[in-house]
């Protein structure tokens, strides 16, 4: 059936579509072709449905698609079928795995394959090793940064009057002492074999001062079988641990330690240690007394206070003074009547606290 004048949308019923029951040779109505673009005339009739053929029952009327204006022509597909809302769970997974692959490329990165991938190879792009880069018992260093705070453990006095009367056994480029790092603590042995036996006070107050003086802290580890040695070793993993080796306090005899022939009483001094950065540092030491010039100092008058006043002497050089002329200081070369640390010392050791920290030895 024709329009009758009045232009319209498309049919809403499509051509009806052969039944296997609708008896043959009875074509099916045309459709009404679509007039794209024009829109109805206002207060004209639209015109009346074509009637189905008789015998056929008309197909079953298709509803407009969603979001389609009625005068559009597209036809109907399988991408017009309404979307279905995304389950929770899906949403769950995909987030899940979105978290798993960050925290597997953070891994890598923050384990190196990440960065040498982004990088290229670890070998061009490496600077000079680190100490304890290697597994422990293949290292010749111990893991760096061990007890290393992040402020020193303590302070120096204020030295009142001070003086110059004082020498550094190193000093840097700058001209500042090569000195133990004052934020961790220096641990510390006794082998008393050899030792008088009331050299517990005697060491312990030597401690204190050389304490006070710098405002460095010591820790006591308690008593070793180590001897004194010209070529001790800094690390020794086997006897102390992953750490550097502690200061070895030791009461000896020229005969292990030759330098302690003649006079001299006793003998004190650190290792260093030097990063490619510039910065250097002690990281252990050891002080040696001669046990028979010891035994008989500590057997005359004002023994036990000379005997403190030669622990704090050596305790000096292990912490980077050296020998000066002015026999006012205790760091003189020769024996004196000073028992105490003097004005030029403690100047000195106050200068010895206020060395540089470092977490990278």
């Amino acid at each position: 059936m024709e329009p009758d004048g009045s232009a319209k949308g498309p049919d809403p019923y499509p051509p009806a579509r052969r039944s296997p029951d609708e008896p043959a040779g009875v074509p099916p109505a045309a459709p009404v072709p679509p007039v794209v673009g024009v829109s109805p005339v206002v207060g004209v009739p639209p015109a009346a449905p074509v009637p189905p053929v008789v015998g056929v029952p008309p197909a079953a009327p298709v509803p407009p698609a969603v979001g389609v204006p009625p005068w559009s022509t597209h036809p109907r597909g399988p991408l017009d079928q309404p979307t279905r809302p995304i389950k929770h769970s899906s949403i769950v997974a995909v987030f899940f795995l979105f978290v798993v692959l960050g925290l597997v490329c953070a891994g890598a990165y923050f384990g190196g394959e990440l960065q040498q991938w982004m990088g290229g190879s670890s070998t061009a792009q490496s600077q000079a090793p680190r100490p304890g880069v290697l597994p422990f018992g293949q290292r010749e260093d111990p893991l760096p940064g061990r007890e290393e705070a992040d402020a020193p453990l303590g302070t120096p006095p204020v030295v009142r009057p001070t003086s110059s009367s004082y020498k550094f056994l190193a000093v840097k480029d700058d001209g500042s002492p090569v000195a133990y790092s004052p934020c961790r603590p220096i641990h510390y042995v006794v082998n008393s074999t050899r030792a008088p036996a009331s050299w517990q006070p005697l060491v312990e107050e030597a401690i204190r001062q050389a304490s006070l003086a710098t405002g460095l802290q010591f820790i006591y580890d308690g008593p070793t079988s180590e001897l004194p040695s010209a070529n001790r070793e800094g690390y020794q993993p086997e006897m102390y641990g992953d750490r550097w080796a502690p200061v070895l306090i030791a009461w000896s005899t020229p005969e292990e330690v030759p330098r302690l022939a003649g006079q001299t009483v006793g003998l004190g001094g650190s290792s260093s240690i030097g990063l490619s950065n510039g910065y250097k540092a002690y990281v252990t030491g050891s002080v040696a007394l001669d046990a028979p010039q010891f035994t008989g100092i500590m057997d005359s008058p004002r023994g036990r206070e000379i005997g403190v006043a030669v622990i704090m002497h050596e305790l000096g050089h292990l912490l980077g003074l050296d020998h000066v002329d002015d026999p006012r200081q205790l760091m003189y070369d020769q024996a004196s009547w000073v028992r105490q640390y003097a004005a030029g010392d403690r100047t000195g050791l106050a200068e010895l606290g206020k060395g540089p920290c470092s977490k990278n030895f």
